[in-house]
């Protein structure tokens, strides 16, 4: 198997537009840091930056009909303020490490996208070209070939979203050096300092919910309809109007069982709100891995049973 993934992996990597990608991708990673960090206001007091967000609280509260939930939310962040100024606590009135670091997790978007354009590609592109008969030719199965063509798009994805995060700590660490922003949280009435890589990571590790049922479902369109602008054009669309499409689907039940409900994993992070109701991470979970090996069974079966001469 390891021969044929690298057989893929070097027939990507020939081609202009995977470096066009990877290209992309740095730039996306390093670029940013030099414009946050060359616009940003050095001289900023974080202290007066607090105290002016403590008085627009304040004024707020004592306007007439304010919601109760408003006014609970006003309060406790008078409250997280006060202590910050009591306790020398400084606020990250600027970009810090870790923030940019959250951006480059934040990247992932863009990575999938990259990820999507290959993957809706990769097999659609031997029938357009005609070497998919060349390459059935050979004494291998095609289970095996189409599965080294999925892996490669996987480990194609991970290596750019790997860049991602090297690039965006090496030019964080660069830049900003290891400061890191001090958030406070008030949990059953106490104030804590809460640490800043729990949620970077936890959205590091949800992310991939999104990563992985793109690719399989834009893998999927393109073995099956050999077009890669359908597979493209249709993921990205279902991607971009997630939101929509389950806001339009939350009324009906079935809406809990479709893959779009739950392939964004982030709704699941601490202090998230579900799309739906009642949906949990383990659901989710299991709802998504239902799909996705639909979508790869899909394309193995009719790949499998595809006449080539068609």
């Amino acid at each position: 198997m390891l021969k044929y993934i690298r057989n893929e992996w070097m027939k990507l990597w020939a081609r202009k537009s995977t470096w066009t990608m990877l290209a992309l991708t740095i730039l996306l990673a390093v670029v940013p840091a030099f414009v946050m960090k060359y616009t940003e206001d050095d001289n900023q007091d974080w202290r007066t930056s607090v105290e002016e967000d403590t008085n627009m609280y304040k004024s707020m509260l004592e306007e007439e009909g304010i919601p109760a939930e408003e006014a609970a939310y006003f309060n406790e962040q008078i409250a997280l303020n006060e202590y910050r100024l009591a306790e020398d606590i400084p606020l990250a009135v600027n970009t810090t490490f870790d923030s940019y670091l959250s951006y480059g997790v934040g990247l992932m978007v863009m990575v999938t996208i990259f990820s999507v354009v290959v993957a809706a590609g990769i097999v659609s592109s031997e029938f357009s070209t005609g070497t998919i008969k060349m390459l059935l030719t050979r004494p291998v199965s095609r289970t095996k070939i189409l599965l080294s063509k999925l892996l490669t798009v996987i480990l194609f994805g991970l290596l750019l979203y790997a860049v991602c995060l090297a690039g965006s700590s090496l030019i964080g660490l660069l830049l900003w050096g290891t400061d890191v922003s001090q958030e406070l949280q008030m949990v059953d009435g106490v104030i804590k300092e809460i640490d800043v890589w729990e949620p970077i990571f936890e959205n590091f590790i949800l992310s991939f919910g999104d990563f992985f049922m793109s690719i399989f479902f834009a893998f999927m369109l393109g073995s099956i309809f050999r077009s890669s602008s359908l597979a493209i054009g249709l993921t990205l669309v279902i991607s971009m109007m997630g939101a929509l499409i389950i806001s339009l689907m939350s009324k009906y039940s079935f809406a809990k069982f479709v893959w779009i409900s739950h392939s964004d994993l982030t709704q699941h992070a601490s202090g998230a709100t579900p799309y739906l109701e009642g949906v949990t991470l383990p659901f989710s979970l299991t709802v998504l891995a239902v799909y996705a090996i639909l979508f790869v069974l899909s394309s193995f079966i009719i790949f499998n049973k595809r006449d080539v001469t068609a």
